[in-house]
């Protein structure tokens, strides 16, 4: 894979760090707003990336990229997908993958048409803790509730109390709890146990309209799924499923936990444990095999459960009343 980064903030910083002995991924190049040129300097640098640009259409058609990964606020990810495609690269876009579901249809069908990869960076479909739990499931009988929390107060959210507005927190620019970490809990859920019923979302509004943390209550067939998400506080953050037989239950947030386990009875067996505990190394493993090995049925997979995700989202969101600049 060759790989071609776009933008300059802590989730590229993280994938750097994360994929630089992955032998099978090359950095070529990165893009970065002419304002942050100097922070893409000191990556190129750090990473021995040989190539910078502030064009974006220039970085498309002068490097020798094939995949385009983009880490940039969540607004811009459907302009920046459908235009890396239609320059023929594969694209690698960050979570949530678009703001809306038409957007994410329509990538979908362009990169099938073409005959192109393009994933959604949700790392946890890659952890082998969330694979012990679908291997497990059926030991906890039958299903009867199902819990997530990822509860982390934002490092931005005082200076959101204080009138200044992050991206992570402006409904212009899809911002919000629910799009940024709750999005985790619903993929854990829609994994297990496909499309619900019914969706409803219980928001707690900042005085922008912004949802600052939240409750996700999705309806299945006898049992219903409570997706907590927060950036305006802290809690012990766990995933579970309940069952009349056991209960599966990870440790942190399910997108980057310490360890899965089974309860039953009050005795407890570790399933599994995280080596790489939330780092974006697995999934990027992935991505470069599916490429390799041209494994277009594994990515066509993944992507129908982005879909269905991405139409989640829309719903809850819809259902609370959050306003974002796609709905303008």
């Amino acid at each position: 894979m060759k790989l071609g980064i776009v933008g300059n903030g802590m989730i590229v910083k993280s994938l750097l760090e994360d994929i630089k002995d992955i032998p099978d991924v090359k950095v070529l190049a990165i893009c970065v707003r002419r304002g942050s040129l100097d922070a893409g300097r000191e990556l190129a640098d750090q990473y021995h990336i040989r190539e910078i640009y502030t064009d974006y259409s220039v970085f498309l058609t002068r490097t020798e990229i094939d995949t385009v990964y983009i880490g940039i606020i969540s607004s811009l990810h459907y302009e920046y997908a459908k235009k890396a495609l239609n320059a023929e690269k594969h694209v690698i876009c960050e979570k949530p993958f678009t703001t809306e579901y038409e957007e994410a249809e329509e990538l979908i069908r362009n990169a099938k048409k073409k005959k192109l990869f393009l994933w959604e960076a949700c790392k946890l479909h890659y952890s082998r803790n969330f694979q012990a739990v679908k291997r497990n499931l059926g030991r906890v009988g039958r299903i009867r509730l199902v819990q997530c929390n990822y509860s982390k107060r934002s490092i931005r959210y005082s200076q959101y109390r204080q009138g200044k507005v992050p991206p992570v927190f402006d409904p212009m620019l899809s911002g919000g709890c629910l799009y940024d970490i709750n999005m985790y809990n619903l993929h854990f859920v829609a994994a297990l146990f496909g499309k619900p019923k019914w969706v409803k979302y219980a928001a707690n509004l900042g005085y922008n309209g912004i949802d600052t943390s939240g409750i996700v209550t999705m309806g299945y067939d006898g049992f219903q799924a409570v997706c907590c998400g927060a950036k305006d506080s802290d809690s012990p953050c766990f995933g579970m499923v309940q069952g009349d037989e056991g209960c599966l239950r990870l440790e942190g947030p399910v997108s980057s936990s310490q360890y899965a386990e089974f309860i039953q009875n009050g005795v407890t067996q570790i399933l599994s444990q995280e080596t790489k505990q939330g780092t974006l190394a697995q999934e990027m493993e992935e991505f470069s095999r599916q490429l390799a090995r041209k494994d277009y049925q594994a990515c066509y997979d993944s992507l129908g459960q982005t879909l269905l995700v991405t139409e989640l989202l829309v719903t809850a969101r819809k259902d609370a009343g959050i306003v974002f600049g796609t709905d303008l």
